[in-house]
């Protein structure tokens, strides 16, 4: 038997790997849905940019894509030629798959941890992005993946990322406090669900200062750094990297 995921139309298997998918995305999907991430707010941010800077056709590439629902949603009706996600689910793939279908563009899906794709990564992209994936790295392996995008965008392209962030001064024990407090309003979940996404972000979330990530944007062979979007919760910043 087959079931719909109806956030997206796709249509999921019921073998047990993606028996165990469909129950994490459809909880991930709930935080999308409800905005708890402000997942729209960053999204528009990055339509903004993307249609503001790039009137010249550009190829992009989406880093830990996910399903790519929210990016369609930002690049459609731009002047995209290429574009490309990696991700390390084939699950997420085939659902990115036919929601990329809406855009007027070359597709091409990569199934592979980031990491190691972007480290022997091949040919060049005008715009990179990345949402609310690069914080389950620690900063050196940060600085890494990052020195990779740099490569890839080359000289003229850009870098956009959205991701886990504090305020200066603040350390991950505060973050991860402030973040507990915010996850026991997301009532859309039930506490079975609010406790695993909690274990996973106390396991695997690794939240820079904004003065890091500007550091690390310069260590990775930026030139500029721009805090360009600060989520309402003060949990989440956007920033635009620029060689």
């Amino acid at each position: 038997m087959s079931d719909v995921d109806h956030a997206t139309g796709a249509t999921l298997s019921d073998n047990p790997a993606s028996a165990i998918f469909e129950s994490e995305w459809r909880t991930y999907r709930k935080m999308v849905d409800n905005n708890y991430l402000f997942h729209r707010e960053a999204y528009a941010c990055l339509r903004e940019i993307v249609t503001r800077e790039l009137a010249r056709p550009f190829r992009f590439l989406d880093i830990a894509c996910g399903d790519a629902f929210a990016t369609v949603g930002a690049l459609i009706g731009s002047s995209i030629t290429h574009y490309c996600g990696i991700d390390l689910s084939s699950d997420a793939l085939a659902i990115a798959a036919q929601n990329l279908a809406r855009l007027d563009c070359v597709v091409e899906l990569q199934r592979g941890d980031f990491e190691e794709l972007l480290a022997c990564w091949q040919g060049s992209v005008d715009v990179a992005w990345v949402g609310l994936s690069l914080h389950h790295l620690d900063t050196t392996r940060k600085l890494a993946a990052m020195r990779g995008i740099r490569q890839i965008v080359g000289d003229h392209g850009l870098f956009l990322a959205y991701e886990n962030a504090s305020p200066d001064g603040e350390d991950r024990a505060g973050w991860l406090r402030r973040n507990d407090d915010q996850a026991r309003d997301w009532t859309a979940h039930s506490d079975d669900e609010r406790r695993t996404m909690m274990g996973h972000v106390h396991a695997h979330d690794f939240p820079e200062t904004s003065a890091g990530w500007h550091s690390l944007g310069r260590g990775a062979g930026f030139r500029d750094v721009k805090e360009v979007f600060i989520a309402p919760s003060d949990l989440y910043r956007m920033y635009l990297f620029r060689p």
